[in-house]
């Protein structure tokens, strides 16, 4: 696989590929997330050359079973069609990890594609309560991802 580049991006850049995959047949409003413009919100793209392959966002926002942690939810991640399985979401989650570590963050979750669950669980992530149907983006589950933070 040619090397990808992870860097950040702009909400405004991120969004076109979150309708293209995350919201096929809504309207452009539906991949704008509130939370996208806050500070410490990241945004990060997985490039192959100039060519933007795969996106990622990451909120500070607590669990909505767990508001007690330092909670970061990973949002939007979406790999270009044709694309997936080639390294680029790895890459993504990879780099979103480390953010939410840098930052101190104990718990990162997310709401993972039953379809996805598999992917989330290579790098930790568990299932939390039960599967349920979101209208706009099928049946998911809450996924959470204990970080460990160092001792010293």
């Amino acid at each position: 696989m040619p090397e990808v580049s992870i860097r950040p991006i702009p909400a405004t850049e991120a969004r076109p590929l979150r309708e293209a995959v995350l919201r096929p047949g809504h309207p452009p409003e539906k991949s704008v997330y509130p939370g996208d413009d806050a500070p410490d919100t990241l945004h990060l793209g997985a490039y192959l050359g100039d060519e933007l392959m795969g996106v990622a966002s990451i909120f500070r926002q607590p669990a909505p079973d767990e508001a007690t942690a330092e909670g970061w939810r990973l949002r939007g991640m979406a790999v270009r069609p044709g694309a997936q399985g080639r390294g680029y979401g790895r890459a993504l989650l990879e780099r979103s990890i480390a953010y939410v570590a840098e930052r101190g963050g104990t718990l990162f979750w997310c709401y993972g594609r039953t379809s996805a669950v598999g992917f989330y669980q290579q790098f930790g992530f568990e299932p939390r309560g039960e599967e349920s149907n979101d209208p706009d983006s099928g049946s998911h589950f809450v996924l959470h991802l204990r970080i460990n933070q160092p001792t010293f």
